[in-house]
């Protein structure tokens, strides 16, 4: 009887924690929401992959037909002022929108005037502006170009939470913070991801996600969201961690994401982010410190 007691009893508390969970999460991604489009920062991304073979079939004989071709790494180094869009087309749907000012170290544009410019641009009712800054951010030689992982946690947002289900797994330390780890599982709605693989000339694949929430012990706000889902024998892995901002609300401060085929990863993308400043919602953009 003790031992049905006690087990009754760590039910209840976990309950208890999966609302303060939900609560606490569409509360947090409804305030990123209302933020994001009203911030302009730096981000930094480092990338390393598998560089696409050029020149389709080739044929080997002799004794280099027995060895498998070696895999070609490239690296880039991406640094771009940063902001998020809603699109008036899509729904209210938002996007990450990037001015890029320098690739591998060569400049490419003032980082003051792309700030001023993307603050613009985003503040404007023009879709297809901001649809020109997506398609030139994937026009610097990167593979498989990754966007939109600095938002993970708009998945929660109280129009949106309930399509996932949680799950409470454990406790993890980080420095003298006592983290709440919690699993969700999307059990309906719109799939959460959508992979476009234009390079290979793959239709867009759309996917139901799962992973984890972690969150503060004391007051369940998130610092954390990781993402993984599998098709075929291809997997994306995805981690998002989150900070306060000066301005009331969550905002990203590091991601990180993986690409496997066949259990072997082909692409590794590093983003950091600094600097987030807010701006006015105007015609002429004047920016505030807090």
């Amino acid at each position: 009887m003790w031992i049905l007691l006690a087990a009754f009893c760590c039910a209840l508390k976990a309950d208890d924690h999966t609302q303060q969970l939900v609560a606490s999460l569409s509360r947090e991604a409804d305030a990123f929401r209302k933020l994001a489009p009203n911030v302009v920062g730096q981000e930094t991304l480092f990338q390393r992959a598998v560089k696409p073979p050029k020149g389709g079939f080739r044929i080997r004989v002799g004794a280099s037909a027995q060895n498998p071709q070696q895999p070609v790494w490239q690296e880039r180094h991406i640094l771009s002022e940063y902001s998020f869009a809603s699109f008036a087309g899509e729904g209210g749907a938002m996007h990450e929108l990037r001015r890029v000012t320098s690739v591998d170290g060569r400049t490419v544009q003032d980082s003051k005037k792309a700030q001023q410019e993307l603050a613009a641009i985003v503040t404007a009712a023009d879709d297809k502006r901001k649809k020109e800054l997506l398609e030139q951010f994937e026009k610097y030689g990167l593979v498989g170009a990754v966007t939109d992982f600095g938002q993970l946690l708009l998945l929660f947002t109280s129009g949106d939470v309930l399509h996932y289900e949680f799950t409470y797994r454990r406790v993890e330390n980080q420095g003298n913070a006592h983290l709440l780890v919690f699993g969700y599982q999307q059990i309906d709605g719109p799939e959460g991801l959508t992979v476009i693989d234009a390079r290979q000339g793959e239709a867009a694949r759309k996917l139901r996600i799962a992973g984890e929430v972690w969150v503060r012990e004391n007051n369940f706000v998130p610092v954390r969201v990781t993402l993984a889902t599998s098709q075929d024998d291809i997997r994306e892995e995805a981690s998002v961690d989150y900070t306060m901002s000066p301005y009331g609300a969550l905002l990203p401060f590091w991601t990180e994401h993986r690409e496997l085929r066949a259990g072997k990863v082909v692409a590794e993308n590093k983003f950091s982010y600094a600097d987030f400043r807010k701006f006015d919602a105007a015609s002429e953009i004047k920016f505030q410190t807090k």
